[in-house]
């Protein structure tokens, strides 16, 4: 073994209840934080320019979060890899596992950038972007494909830090970098009236600080995992590993991201201020919800540790505990959202017709918050236990074969509602079947690829 373990936390002993949520605050708070630093460019958009350009963020939104949710999925399979040989206390496969991750990444960059600055004006019209919005969305889009690299390797050094059992670095991060994008949103958008230029401008800021803070963490504490030229280098044996985890959940991710894409595209179909209400009710629900990615990320990484160290019992534990603990906290946010609904879809928009809608979409998709908090668990679980083939096929059941469909059912049969509706049906299916395939031992059967690794 080699290299400081201070960043390493040790997920197979202790209190499983005081385990999880020692490892899921911080995710929580860092959740709650990167929401909130996302709705202040709706924020600022809104209050200081006009539906337009809130429009035009607003359909942004749903299309970074393809690329920000799949490099998500790829970033689940880094963390259950590193968890795997973390769980085995080996630092030498850590850290060849970690530059393989890192040459990955960097590839990955490059690609999605040259494509993306390429396509932008093609995604804008393919989710049929209001013509009004069209220019300053082209401009935000093409600002974050530019920015793109510091996206991916904040991901990466979040994906290596929840691996080895560190939740609480990136919290510091994201609360940082939160004060950055706020500092600069009030400069760009309030004082030079830059509108959604600026907040992507903004945005691709705070991540690069966020990047750069995860860099001076790794090298001041001397960790077995490097960042540098040098360090560029494919191991075989761990491509294949975090392809193995990484891609098929990058699909699942982008199954879920195309409909909620075809989502959105039903959304903006009605009009400016529907497509506006979609954005900000999204905004919303992306805060309401909060505790889904932190669950998933923390099941993540406590399954792949503890069942490397051949506590399966430990890991049922866990399970149960993350998805009790998400369920109290999405209660409570069912019902502030559905009170104070006119009042947070206000602060983005003033426009009554934008916060009616607004309200509309809001008192329908509160339903799916506990679902939500179900699924993250258990989505997690699945990942961390090497069920690769369950994820994608409940994904593909769940989303493609049940949610696009019903997009466009339900905004048939009831229009602008209608959406909301769609939203219920991707959760409402996952928590049925991922609870049948766990609670029923099936899960049992991945666990052969973990052995050996």
């Amino acid at each position: 073994m080699a290299g400081n373990r201070s960043l390493q936390k040790d997920l197979t002993q202790g209190n499983v209840r005081k385990c999880i949520l020692a490892f899921a605050v911080p995710l929580m708070i860092s959740n709650l934080i990167q929401s909130a630093y996302n709705a202040v460019d709706m924020y600022f958009v809104g209050a200081y320019t006009g539906t337009a350009s809130l429009a035009a963020v607003s359909v942004c939104g749903p299309i970074l979060n393809v690329m920000i949710i799949t490099l998500s999925g790829m970033s689940a399979g880094v963390t259950v890899v590193i968890g795997s040989w973390a769980g085995k206390k080996d630092m030498e496969e850590i850290k060849k596992a970690g530059n393989t991750a890192f040459a990955l990444y960097a590839l990955l960059a490059l690609v999605t950038t040259v494509l993306g600055l390429v396509c932008a004006d093609w995604i804008l019209t393919a989710v049929q972007t209001p013509a009004e919005a069209f220019e300053e969305a082209r401009q935000y889009l093409m600002v974050v494909f530019a920015g793109l690299i510091f996206m991916f390797g904040y991901n990466l050094i979040g994906a290596l830090q929840r691996g080895m059992g560190d939740s609480a670095s990136s919290m510091y991060f994201v609360m940082v970098a939160a004060l950055v994008n706020v500092a600069l949103d009030y400069l760009l958008i309030a004082v030079f009236r830059m509108g959604a230029f600026g907040a992507a401008v903004a945005t691709v800021a705070a991540e690069m600080v966020s990047f750069m803070l995860g860099l001076w963490q790794f090298r001041r504490q001397k960790h077995v995992i490097r960042f540098g030229i040098r360090n560029l280098k494919f191991d075989k044996k761990h491509l294949k590993s975090i392809l193995y985890f990484g891609v098929p959940t990058a699909v699942n991710e982008v199954m879920v991201n195309v409909a909620m894409l075809t989502v959105s595209g039903v959304a903006n179909s009605f009009g400016l201020a529907q497509s506006a209400a979609y954005g900000v009710g999204g905004k919303i629900n992306g805060f309401a919800i909060f505790s889904d990615g932190a669950m998933n990320q923390t099941m993540s990484s406590f399954a792949s540790q503890n069942i490397s160290a051949g506590k399966q019992e430990r890991a049922i534990k866990g399970l149960k505990e993350s998805m009790l603990i998400s369920a109290c906290i999405a209660l409570a946010t069912t019902v502030a959202v559905y009170f104070f609904a006119p009042q947070l879809a206000a602060l983005f928009d003033k426009n009554p017709e934008v916060i009616r809608w607004t309200v509309q979409y809001l008192h329908i998709t509160i339903l799916s918050y506990v679902l939500f908090a179900m699924v993250g668990p258990l989505i997690g679980f699945i990942r961390g236990t090497g069920n690769i083939a369950a994820s994608v096929g409940v994904g593909f059941v769940a989303q493609c074969c049940l949610r696009i469909p019903f997009s466009f059912i339900f905004g048939h049969l009831w229009g602008f509602p209608g959406v909301g509706m769609a939203v219920l049906i991707g959760p409402l299916s996952s928590v049925t079947m991922y609870s049948f395939y766990i609670f029923t031992g099936r899960w049992k059967r991945g666990l052969e690829y973990l052995r050996k690794m």
